[in-house]
Parts: C-alpha cells; sequence; structure tokens
C-alpha cells in the first residue's frame, strides 16, 4: 500500500540532509484524481561584456525564424564587413533541438539604466541588468541601485522553501544580486559548498560529517541507505522510479564535485616571467594574467556543475529563486585555445579574428543556456509534467555587439506552468526589459502591478 508522507519529508543520516523531489505520495489525498499543480519557478541567466549579435540575432520574426539564414538588417547596418566565417545564428545553434520551448525576444532594454557612454555601460551592465536602475541618472553623480527583481520575487516565493533564492557565479567575485537598499549581494562560486548547503543539515555536527565525508570519498546517500530502502519499499512504481533517478542523479553530482574538489589544495603554477600585464586597446584597462580566476580559465565545467546543483535546488523545491553567471568580460577561455580575455574580442570586432572569437565564446556561453534546458526538460514532476514546463530562465545581457544598448540578446525558456506558449522570434521595439520581468513575476505567484521602469506586464503568448 502507497503512503502519504509530508511534502517537507527529507531523508536524515548523519551529515546528510536529503531533500526529495515532489512525488505523488506527497500529493494530498484529496487533490487526488486532478492534477497537482507543481509550483512556477523563475531562473535568471546573465552573459556580461557584449553579444556578437550578426551570429545571434534571427533575421525574421515569427516561429520560423531559424529557418532563414541570413543576417539580420540590424547587422547589414553595421559600420564594419562581417567575415566570411561568421554563420548567421550560429551561437543560437545549441538552442535549435527546444525550439519549441524558447522565444528570442529582440528590442528589450533597460531604457533608463544605458543611456550614457560605454565605459558607464561596462559597470551598469551587471550592477543593473536585474535591476533597471540609472546609475547615471545625474550625469558625474552615480546613485544608489535599487533592489534586483531576484529578491522582489524571493520576498514572496521565498516564504515557501528553506532557501528564499539561490545566486551563483562562475567568478567569485561577481554579482548581479542587490538587497532592498540597493547593497550587493554575495553570489555562491564553489559547486561544493552549494551543494553542502543543499544536502547537509544545519547544525556545526553535521557540517563537519559532511566535511569528512567528503575527504574519505563518502557519498551523503551512505548515511540514509536504510531510510531510503524503507521509503522505497512503501512508494508507488512510479514514484519509486523517480525517486531513483533523483538519488542516481544526485550521486554522479557528487562524484564530480569530489573530482573537482581534489584540485582545490594544488598550488598554480608560477606565472612566466614574459607574461606582462595585457592593455585592452581603448580602454586603458589592464586584465592581470597572473589573475587564476582569468588565466586559469576552464569555465566550463564549473559553470556546468553550478547549473546541476541548480536544478537539483528546483527540483527539490528548496527554492523557486535562482540566478547564474555565465561569463563576464574578464575571462579567457584557454580550454578553446583563445587566450585573450572576451573584453579584448569586443575590441577587435573590426576584424575577423575579434568577430570569430567573440561568436565561439557566446556559442559556447549559449550552449550553458542549453544544458540547462535539457537538465530541467528531464527532469519529471509528479503530474508527469517537466520541471521546464514549470519554471521560466530568462537569458540576457546589457551590451550587444559594440557595447551598444540598443540591439540586446534577450531570450525566455520554460512555460511558466501553461502560461507561456513559445517558439517565436518576437521584436518587441525597445519595450522595457522591465515588462519582461513583471510577466514573470506575476506567472510565478508575485503580487506586483510594476517593477523599475515598467509599463505593463511583456504579452508573450
Amino acid at each position: 500500500m502507497t503512503i502519504r508522507i509530508n511534502r517537507r519529508q527529507a531523508l536524515r543520516g548523519l551529515g546528510s540532509f536529503i531533500s526529495l523531489p515532489l512525488l505523488e505520495a506527497m500529493i494530498p489525498q484529496r487533490a487526488m484524481g486532478e492534477a497537482a499543480k507543481p509550483p512556477v519557478r523563475i531562473v535568471w541567466l546573465y552573459a556580461g561584456s557584449g553579444m556578437f549579435m550578426p551570429a545571434y540575432r534571427p533575421a525574421v520574426t515569427g516561429k520560423d525564424w531559424n529557418e532563414t539564414k541570413e543576417i539580420s538588417a540590424t547587422a547589414k547596418a553595421m559600420s564594419f564587413k562581417i567575415a566570411p566565417e561568421i554563420k548567421p545564428l550560429s551561437i543560437l545553434e545549441p538552442l535549435i533541438p527546444f525550439k519549441n520551448d524558447i522565444s528570442i525576444l529582440s528590442g528589450l532594454l533597460h531604457q533608463g539604466a544605458f543611456t550614457r557612454g560605454t565605459v558607464v555601460r561596462h559597470g551598469q551592465d551587471p550592477m543593473c541588468h536585474l535591476t533597471g536602475v540609472d546609475l547615471f541618472r545625474v550625469p558625474g553623480v552615480t546613485s544608489r541601485n535599487g533592489v534586483s527583481v531576484d529578491q522582489v520575487a524571493a520576498r514572496h516565493l521565498g516564504q515557501h522553501t528553506r532557501i528564499s533564492s539561490l545566486a551563483l557565479t562562475h567568478d567569485r567575485n561577481m554579482t548581479i544580486n542587490y538587497t532592498d537598499t540597493g547593497s550587493p549581494i554575495p553570489a555562491d562560486w564553489n559547486p561544493a559548498d552549494v551543494f553542502r548547503r543543499l544536502f547537509t543539515g544545519p547544525t556545526e555536527a553535521e557540517r563537519s560529517q559532511a566535511e569528512l565525508r567528503l575527504r574519505q570519498k563518502q557519498s551523503v546517500l551512505d548515511a540514509v541507505i536504510a531510510e531510503t530502502k524503507s521509503l522505497g519499499q512503501s512508494l508507488g512504481v512510479g514514484d519509486r522510479q523517480r525517486l531513483d533517478e533523483y538519488l542516481t542523479q544526485l550521486r554522479e553530482i557528487e562524484v564530480r564535485i569530489a573530482k573537482a574538489h581534489q584540485w582545490d589544495s594544488v598550488p598554480l603554477p608560477a606565472v612566466p616571467q614574459e607574461a606582462k600585464q595585457y592593455e585592452v586597446k581603448g580602454v586603458g584597462q589592464t586584465l592581470d594574467l597572473g589573475n587564476p580566476q582569468a588565466a586559469a580559465g576552464n569555465f566550463g565545467p564549473r559553470v556546468r556543475l553550478l547549473l546541476d546543483v541548480l536544478v537539483l535546488a528546483l527540483q527539490t523545491d528548496q527554492t523557486r529563486v535562482a540566478t547564474a553567471i555565465l561569463g563576464h568580460m574578464g575571462d579567457v577561455y584557454k580550454e578553446e585555445n583563445l587566450n585573450d580575455a572576451y573584453h579584448g574580442y569586443t575590441h577587435a570586432i573590426t576584424e575577423a579574428r575579434g568577430q570569430t572569437s567573440m561568436a565561439r565564446i557566446d556559442g559556447l556561453r549559449m550552449g550553458h543556456v542549453a544544458y540547462l534546458i535539457e537538465k530541467m526538460k528531464a527532469v519529471r514532476e509528479a503530474d508527469g509534467s517537466t520541471l521546464l514546463d514549470n519554471s521560466l530562465v530568462h537569458f540576457g545581457g546589457g551590451m550587444g555587439t559594440w557595447h551598444e544598448s540598443t540591439d540586446l540578446p534577450n531570450l525566455i525558456a520554460g512555460h511558466g506552468g501553461g502560461k507561456f506558449k513559445l517558439g517565436e522570434h518576437i521584436d518587441y521595439k525597445k519595450a522595457p526589459l522591465a515588462n519582461l520581468y513583471v510577466a514573470m513575476l506575476q506567472t510565478a505567484g508575485v503580487p506586483v502591478k510594476s517593477f523599475a521602469d515598467s509599463t505593463e506586464a511583456l504579452s508573450i503568448s
């Protein structure tokens, strides 16, 4: 006989706290016979310092945006020649398999926040992406930032979860999250730390046990084997399969995190004598190649692990609000044989080298977006829908090809519990990006009518 279990039940052992995915056995009996309604989760993904729009923006609007392999009119109007190596839509190629789960949203901007020169936008790009505040509305005078939209969501949705919001970044020194008073909120950059936060009990003894378990190459599942077996015997066939898939995924991620952790105590190699500071022409900025965050590169595995634990947090309903930084101006992708910082390529876009290198990095970052979509689409909820069906994922940034703010990359993925019908390229012709934020908040059940410079909730479907 299948038992009924509490939605907040977890598997607990020494140093382990294993939240469970939504199971049919958690649905109140009075709701049986009708579809259980999973909560709507909202995620904001960000990549800074630009996007090579000729290889991103579709040339046509509507559902057939991916079938017209031409460079958009915006790209044709650029003052420089597009290299023949640049292929239209090449940046979006990783997303084509998920075409019906995404919509490309052109013409959305933070009109107030990005009206100054390019040097100002370097700072406002990450600082204002989720706040929409014009920090330089008085020329030469910096004003206070405002609250980021994820924190508006967390204020309401966080009442229902153990973690009100999850902020992730691939670089320990970067955040896009701000409090009600405009103060920056540190983001988590170490996948192992986030994993322990999700699956370790709150006491000091449990945290110490978790650290010992990691050093001894043990699993969080070891301490709950008996409890897992007992629970599995009491569940129905569908729930047993769902639980087994979840625990298998949990263990696979844990193994990858442990492998990455082995390098934490290995000293970084000395910087070669010939590696001098590199000056980016045009802006006078120096990027220290001795900085391990920039010089070491290899951001891909870190970002993928962060996205894996993000999915686990959403799947177990430990949070319904998350953000993740996928890239910024100082990234050096040495694993791709790209030895300049991303920002350096943005200042070489009149040359084929700058264009192709920028587009390659943009494609890598879009690959991370596709990875997250695929992971969320694979997670089955208790009512048979997917985690992606019950989520809204926004990807965007505050700069275009040449740090301009008039042609920006924005897209939305997920269906918001069935309220968003996607699969199109839509041009909103300079509508506030905040309109999209309002639509996302309202769809998730946050009672707001406006945010930043919004004029209405964006209509997508």
